[in-house]
């Protein structure tokens, strides 16, 4: 698509500042981050998903839980900011900036969690603000596709074709999950569920551009509104599914394995999706192009790092919860049969 033709398409009259967006999206990423880890942590202490209870009763277990109910407020609190910032820059700028929030993780974890900070852990973090200032380097004023403009984008045939293509690549590695030895089992499960949550971000962007451009008022209640809610009800329809199936992956198993391959494809896909869709880089030169790819290279490379070390110090938690169960149990028979002996006696 040549610049003529995006703009016959129809621009935005208006031009938006970067920074904005990406002070949006850091405040949205590290809320994220803090959200997902209550959820887990609430989520390792429920039944799991679709056990002898069954699907719905396990689905009402989650939601009556605090702890959970509270991850997901602030993961919806993330969401209204994440919209907010890729209706004002391009997803390929902005979307690489989801691994700040696995910075704000750590710190977070260290102060309030007391988990030690690892040589991995400052090294991604170092690689983290490196990226984040090479993709700073290249933000100008961003003058993104009217609402109009962008809903023809994503019902047309590239977009069609990209969704269908990875949301197949969703289905059959869910399938492949319920045939698999159980760690291949998470990684297809991980992959499936990564996928469903990274095209949730596709339609923010489209609920945010709506807001941008007509306001809330009109968004919700003018006389285009039916735009926005089918939009939010897509959403929410790939959210839910991906949260469920994140949860009933940590419910299984090694975070180390979770971590990294969920986190990657937030980064990946909806960067694919912004340059082979909405042709972002067509405005941009090859200078820019350059620094954007090593930005994002470079935050891949911190979120990796981050990931890995942030699973390494779960499943050692994990592991040690566990030994203290099976002490605590043996303790309990030893004392049995101490008691047994005794009354014998």
């Amino acid at each position: 698509m040549s610049l003529r033709e995006i703009a016959e398409i129809g621009m935005s009259p208006e031009s938006f500042s970067p920074i904005l967006a990406i002070f949006l999206q850091l405040l949205a990423t590290s809320l994220n981050y803090i959200g997902m880890t209550v959820q887990k942590k609430a989520a390792a202490n429920l039944p799991g998903i679709g056990s002898e209870m069954g699907l719905l009763t396990s689905i009402k277990t989650f939601v009556s839980n605090r702890g959970w109910i509270f991850g997901y407020f602030l993961n919806a609190s993330s969401t209204f900011l994440n919209a907010a910032a890729l209706a004002l820059a391009a997803l390929s700028l902005i979307q690489p900036l989801y691994g700040f929030g696995l910075i704000v993780l750590v710190i977070f974890s260290h102060f309030y969690l007391k988990e030690e900070i690892t040589k991995m852990d400052l090294i991604g973090i170092f690689l983290g603000i490196i990226g984040i200032v090479l993709i700073g380097l290249i933000t100008k004023p961003y003058t993104g596709f009217s609402y109009p403009a962008l809903i023809n984008l994503y019902v047309g045939l590239p977009g069609i074709l990209f969704l269908g293509i990875v949301l197949t690549i969703a289905i059959l590695s869910y399938v492949l999950s319920e045939h698999c030895p159980n760690q291949l089992a998470i990684v297809f499960l991980v992959l499936s569920s990564s996928i469903w949550t990274a095209i949730a971000f596709l339609f923010s962007k489209a609920i945010g551009t709506i807001v941008r451009d007509l306001g809330f008022v009109g968004a919700f209640f003018g006389s285009n509104c039916y735009y926005t809610y089918i939009f939010l009800a897509l959403f929410l329809f790939v959210s839910i599914i991906g949260i469920l199936l994140l949860n009933v992956a940590y419910q299984r198993g090694n975070s180390v394995i979770i971590g990294p391959i969920w986190t990657s494809v937030q980064l990946i896909l909806p960067v694919l999706y912004g340059i082979i869709v909405f042709n972002e880089w067509a405005q941009l030169s090859l200078k820019e192009i350059l620094l954007q790819v090593s930005g994002s290279l470079v935050m891949l490379f911190s979120i990796l790092l981050l990931s890995i070390s942030n699973g390494l110090k779960e499943d050692q938690l994990q592991n040690h919860k566990q030994l203290e169960n099976t002490s605590e149990i043996e303790n309990d028979k030893d004392k049995s049969i101490l008691d047994s002996n005794n009354n014998k006696g």
